[in-house]
C-alpha cells in the first residue's frame, strides 16, 4: 500500500523576495478523477524541486494452524503451518507552491482515470551571500562542556555557564574569521528554533516560508572540554630589597577533538596546555584581560583545529611575498610560519588506504601584514617555488609524534588537502 503527503500553500501573484526565486517546473500525474489527477501533479512538482522521503517497511506475520492426520495403520501425523505477509511504502513530501497552470487534462492511458499536465511554480529559498560559502567544509563547534561548577582566574570567579559561553564564542569566532569553513551555529540554537516558530505563523507571507526546511548539517563537529582554568598571580617581596616580583601561575587546558557526526570517526583530538606566558597575557584582573584570555584560547584551539583538517597553503608570490590563503586575526604582522612542500601519496601496505603526502620543511616565513581573506609573508630562511605549499606554527611541528612525518597517519577521513 501507498501513502502520498503532501503540504502545500498557495501565494498571491508578487515579486519574488531577494532570498527567493521562483522555479517553473512541468510535472504530470494520473488520478481517478480531474481533482485527484491534478493534486498528484502537484506533488510531483514538489518533488521535483524538493526532493522526497520514502519509508518501506515489510511485516511477516505468521500464525499457527496445526493439521493433524491419521493413518489406515492408525499411524497420527502433524503438520503445523500458515503465514502472512504485508508491505507499506510511504512517500512523504512538503513544500510550497506560488502557482500554477493546467496545460491539459484528458483521459489516462488504458482507461480508468484522468491524466493532468502541469506547469507549476515553486518558490525555492536561496541562501544569502557570496556562492563560494556553498564550496567550503561545513563546521560546527557545540558548546564547550566545562564540568567544575566555578573557576578561578586572578582574583575573579567564573561560573560554569559563564566559561563554556565564552570559550565556545571565541572558538567559533576565530575558526569564522580564518574562513577555512562555512560555520554553523549550534550554541545558540534556542533563538533559530524561536525564529522558525515565527516564520511558521500565519501572518508570515508564504514567500518568506520558503526560508524553512533548510538547515544544513555540519561536516565537521568541534567538540571540546575545559579541565582546567586555574590562573593566578604569585606576589613575592625580596626580604633584601623589597623588591616585589609577580609570576603568574596556573593554565587553560583545553581537551578538544574534531568528529565527523555522518561516521563518529573521530579526525583529530589533542589537549591544549596554555599557561598565560604562553599566550602573552598579563593577568592584571581587568575585564579586558579576562576577555584576552578566551580570545588567545579560543585561537590556540582553532589554530590547532585548522592545522589538522584544512592547513593554510601558499597561493601565489607578489614580488618579494607570498600570499596566503587565510587571513584575520589568526596570521597577525610579525608571526612566523614553517613551509612544508608536499610530496608523493602514501598508501598503507595492509588496508591499501590513503595515509595522505609526505611534507619536507622548505622554509620559514613571517608575516608582514593580513587582511580579513588574505595574508602576505617574507621569507625568513629557505626558498619557496610555485604554489599549494603547507604552512604550519613551528609549535605544533615541534610537538609532533615522529610518525606524523607522513600527513595522515593519525586516525581521520580524508581531509581536503588529501589526494583520496
Amino acid at each position: 500500500m501507498k501513502w502520498l503527503q503532501i503540504v502545500i500553500a498557495f501565494l498571491l501573484p508578487v515579486v519574488a523576495h531577494a532570498a527567493t526565486e521562483i522555479r517553473t517546473v512541468s510535472a504530470e500525474a494520473t488520478g481517478v478523477n480531474r481533482e485527484e489527477a491534478v493534486y498528484n501533479a502537484l506533488s510531483e512538482a514538489i518533488r521535483q524541486v524538493r526532493g522526497a522521503q520514502i519509508s518501506a517497511s515489510r511485516q511477516v506475520q505468521s500464525a499457527l494452524l496445526r493439521v493433524t492426520e491419521r493413518s489406515e495403520g492408525g499411524r497420527e501425523r502433524s503438520t503445523t503451518m500458515s503465514a502472512t505477509q504485508s508491505s507499506d511504502t510511504q512517500v512523504s513530501s512538503s513544500g510550497l507552491i506560488s502557482g500554477y497552470r493546467i496545460l491539459s487534462v484528458s483521459d489516462a492511458p488504458g482507461g480508468g482515470g484522468k491524466l493532468a499536465r502541469l506547469e507549476v511554480k515553486v518558490p525555492v529559498y536561496k541562501t544569502p551571500g557570496s556562492s563560494s560559502q556553498d564550496s567550503r567544509w561545513r563546521m560546527a563547534v557545540y558548546p564547550v562542556w566545562v564540568p567544575r561548577p566555578h573557576y578561578q582566574v586572578a582574583e575573579r570567579r567564573l561560573s560554569r555557564v559563564e566559561v563554556s559561553d565564552r570559550m565556545t564564542q571565541a572558538i567559533s569566532e576565530a575558526l569564522v574569521q580564518s574562513r577555512r569553513f562555512a560555520m554553523l551555529a549550534r550554541d545558540k540554537e534556542h533563538a533559530m528554533v524561536l525564529e522558525r516558530a515565527r516564520m511558521a505563523g500565519e501572518d508570515i507571507p508564504v514567500a518568506e516560508k520558503a526560508m524553512l526546511g533548510n538547515e544544513l548539517g555540519a561536516e565537521y563537529l568541534v567538540v571540546a572540554q575545559v579541565t582546567d582554568l586555574t590562573l593566578g598571580v604569585d606576589e613575592k617581596v625580596s626580604s633584601l630589597t623589597g623588591e616585589r616580583t609577580r609570576q603568574q601561575t596556573g593554565a587553560v587546558v583545553v581537551e578538544a577533538r574534531v568528529v565527523v557526526p555522518a561516521t563518529g570517526a573521530m579526525v583529530w583530538s589533542d589537549t591544549l596546555n596554555l599557561s598565560a606566558d604562553a599566550l602573552g597575557l598579563e593577568l592584571d584582573g581587568s575585564p579586558g584581560a579576562m576577555q584576552r584570555l578566551f580570545d588567545k584560547a579560543g585561537q590556540e584551539v582553532a589554530l590547532a583545529v585548522i592545522d589538522a583538517v584544512w592547513p593554510p597553503l601558499v597561493e601565489a608570490r607578489q614580488g618579494d611575498e607570498l600570499v596566503i590563503n587565510m587571513g584575520g586575526e589568526l596570521m597577525k604582522k610579525g608571526q612566523r610560519w614553517e613551509v612544508f612542500s608536499l610530496g608523493n601519496a602514501v598508501r598503507n601496505s595492509h588496508t591499501g588506504k590513503s595515509l595522505g603526502r609526505t611534507e619536507t620543511l622548505i622554509a620559514t616565513v613571517e608575516v608582514t601584514r593580513s587582511t580579513p581573506k588574505m595574508a602576505y609573508a617574507r621569507i625568513v630562511e629557505g626558498a619557496v617555488q610555485g604554489k599549494g605549499h603547507v604552512l604550519r606554527q613551528p609549535s605544533y611541528v615541534e610537538s609532533q609524534d615522529p610518525a606524523e612525518a607522513i600527513r595522515g597517519t593519525r586516525k581521520r577521513t580524508c581531509l581536503p588537502i588529501d589526494p583520496c
